[in-house]
């Protein structure tokens, strides 16, 4: 059975209804292509044909996008292509059937299938929550390459298709209506009504003009979008904002940008040959694999939590929530986001307000920029119900536990918790850096307890390990997992080990940066250097965030651990002894005022540092930092605290902003080369110490020339 198929509900319109039987979701790959041109010929050849609209086969499902896997596995440039103009062709031959063409969108409508919509004359979409339309593809380190970087400047406008095609996001109908990326937004159960409509006003158009068109209106808009000079303004704008997000690490936006500039104003075709030579380019290229490889991580994180496929997760409707500090009011906001009600409990009313103001906070941020409205916020608000008592528990389906980081004190919280909950509740803990094993004891029912490690700020960070302690059940574990993933989390599940992955890995990397520091180098070049690297921030500039506080206790955790290569922290505690907890006192290795971070000329003296030393290239002060960093993610593994360097890539990247372009910390160990890793490794143990020994795994692999990572089948 194909992909597309031909339906008749009149003799003169034809509905081309995309419906692959074998996928769950609708993607565009070759057998799609081939079956698309086979559909055409059968359109093109009948003289009585009036109307087209294409829809989905899939209710609330369009087309998801372009088969991901074959982009990450595609290596030979020619064929990328010929496969490229082949969709080209096929698109261009919807544009030019006899009779108008609608597409009907109900659901997620993203990359090549919202490129395959827009080749149709004209679009309707449901308004309904699920449908979503977008061009995320500068995400996966390529851009709209099936059309959609030559026609939506041609259809929206020039500013809002470099909005699209450059920042990734997606549009609900409303906005995508209000753009001009569609005709109409109407209700779901009226989307197909409304495509016939759509179809019989266009037909009234004379056929050259029977597509929507972008129309310049206004003499402001004439003056950027309408001559030479104002679109040369608008790019040059375009360029400079994408070199300050990326530092020019990503070439895909870059070579987006190119291809617009360069095909505004020609004919479509040559728009179109343009976009296909320079993203067959990208498609082959490191960057794209990377992060290719990123997603498909993430998409295996969400579904492989135990071995057997059998077990169900268990539903959560409603959450107890013990501990209304900041990670509490985060978690707090997820869920009931997510639709779960949420008892939050804390002892304090005045850390029950602050965590509603958070809530309230976040929730009005969120709402700014997606424009809900004020009925939606309140439904969230009113999802969380605070309480100073422990009552209500026995109606929750699970539990989490985010007060204080004291073993003694999240134990008397579990027992508390324990007797209150249904026996068939989940029991977690949010902590990160006590042993979840140690944790249950005491417990009646060990096996229904495991760990959530969220990272703050708990709204913005994708990741939550989900710690799994040694009488976890499998089945707690399907029902943790189920229950990140629909928080909007991306759970990488992680066996009982001090520090987990993410603290593990990155415990070694600030501990490095102190050295550096120590050794005479500014604060200022140290974290310079790894932004230029490609992390988000630097060292010390992640140890404010955090807290003093909490990196001198993980530190703790991980030195009595691993005394062998990590050392307690001696400058962060002599600040936390003058009392600098980083941001949320305002001081810590820099000045904070509000979002401002200035440094703070005052540390060297606080720390007693008298030298200097002159700056060195960014290279070489980051390069013990991410030494460090790859040979404890090789310890890591080989201790066997995840299933595969995948899960510990994956981890660094959400958890800590690894550069996703660098594909994570094992893959850029690949990347070096284990020779080298291991070679670099040895120089720095004999210049700085024992620390720097290389972990028996990259040794042995370096022998055997044998590599972490590959491409996931």
């Amino acid at each position: 059975m194909g992909v597309i198929r031909i339906e008749r509900p009149k003799p003169n319109l034809a509905h081309l209804v995309f419906d692959d039987p074998a996928r769950k979701v609708n993607v565009l790959d070759e057998a799609a292509i081939g079956d698309l041109e086979r559909a055409l010929d059968e359109l093109e050849a009948d003289s009585l044909l009036e109307g087209v609209i294409l829809r989905s086969g899939k209710p609330g499902s369009f087309i998801a996008g372009a088969d991901v896997n074959a982009i990450g596995s595609m290596t030979d440039r020619d064929r990328v292509l010929a496969l490229i103009r082949r969709a080209h062709s096929a698109f261009l031959r919807i544009g030019a059937l006899r009779a108008p063409s609608v597409a009907a969108i109900d659901g997620v409508c993203l990359g090549g299938g919202a490129e395959l919509a827009l080749a149709c004359d004209s679009r309707v979409a449901s308004e309904e929550p699920h449908t979503q339309i977008g061009f995320p593809e500068t995400l996966l380190g390529i851009f709209p390459g099936f059309g959609g970087t030559t026609r939506l400047p041609r259809l929206i406008g020039l500013p809002a298709a470099l909005d699209l095609v450059l920042s990734g996001r997606a549009l609900d109908a409303r906005r995508a209506e209000k753009m001009g990326l569609i005709a109409r937004a109407v209700p779901g159960a009226w989307l197909m009504e409304a495509a016939a409509r759509r179809l019989d006003e266009i037909k009234r158009r004379k056929r050259r003009r029977r597509a929507d068109a972008y129309r310049i209106r206004g003499a402001g808009t004439w003056l950027l979008e309408g001559n030479p000079i104002g679109r040369r303004l608008i790019f040059q704008r375009a360029r400079a904002m994408t070199m300050a997000r990326t530092r020019g690490a990503y070439p895909a936006p870059l070579a987006a940008l190119r291809v617009m500039e360069l095909g505004l104003g020609r004919p479509l075709a040559a728009g179109l040959e343009l976009e296909a030579s320079w993203v067959s380019d990208l498609v082959v290229g490191a960057v794209c694999k990377n992060l290719v490889r990123i997603f498909q991580l993430s998409e295996r994180a969400k579904k492989d939590a135990v071995a057997d496929p059998s077990l169900e997760p268990a539903a959560i409707r409603t959450l107890a929530l013990v501990g209304a500090g900041v990670m509490g009011g985060g978690i707090a906001e997820i869920a009931s986001r997510s639709g779960i009600q949420v008892r939050l409990r804390d002892l304090q009313p005045a850390s029950i307000t602050r965590a509603l103001l958070t809530v309230r906070s976040v929730i009005a941020e969120r709402s700014r920029r997606s424009r809900k409205g004020a009925g939606d916020r309140d439904n969230q608000i009113a999802r969380i119900l605070p309480t100073l008592e422990l009552t209500g528990f026995k109606r929750c389906d699970a539990a989490i536990e985010a007060v204080v980081e004291d073993l003694d004190v999240k134990r008397r919280v579990f027992g508390e918790l324990e007797v209150r909950l249904p026996v068939t509740a989940l029991l977690a803990t949010n902590t990160s850096s006590l042993s979840i094993t140690a944790l249950a004891e005491g417990l009646e029912h060990p096996e229904r307890f495991c760990g959530f490690h969220f990272f703050n700020p708990v709204h913005r960070m994708p990741l939550v390990e989900v710690v799994k302690g040694e009488r976890t059940a499998p089945a707690t574990l399907v029902t943790a997992v189920a229950l990140a993933r629909r928080i909007g989390k991306t759970p990488v599940v992680v066996n009982d080990a001090p520090g987990f992955v993410v603290n593990r890995v990155l415990m070694p990397y600030l501990r490095e940066a102190l050295y550096l520091l120590e050794e005479g180098y500014s604060i200022a070049d140290i974290d310079a250097s790894m932004r230029t690297f490609g992390m988000p921030m630097g060292p010390f500039e992640v140890v404010d965030e955090v807290g003093l506080d909490v990196a001198v206790r993980v530190a703790g955790v991980l030195s009595r651990a691993f005394p062998d290569r990590m050392s307690a922290v001696p400058a962060v505690e002599k600040l936390l002894a003058a009392g600098r907890l980083g941001r949320k006192s305002g001081l810590g290795f820099y000045r904070h005022a509000g979002k401002r971070r200035t440094p703070d000329p005052a540390v060297p003296g606080l720390l007693g540092l008298t030298r200097g030393r002159r700056p060195a290239p960014a290279a070489v002060v980051s390069e013990r930092m991410v030494m460090a960093m790859i040979n404890e993610a090789a310890h890591c593994l080989e201790d066997g605290v995840v299933a595969d360097a995948g899960m510990i890539d994956l981890a660094m990247v959400f958890g800590t902003g690894f550069p996703p372009h660098r594909g994570g910390v094992l893959r850029h160990a690949d990347t070096l080369g284990l020779v080298q890793v291991q070679a670099r490794l040895t120089a720095l143990r004999a210049e700085c110490g024992e620390r720097f020994t290389p972990a028996r795994m990259i040794t042995r692999f370096a022998q055997a020339g044998h590599t972490f990572t590959s491409p996931i089948a």
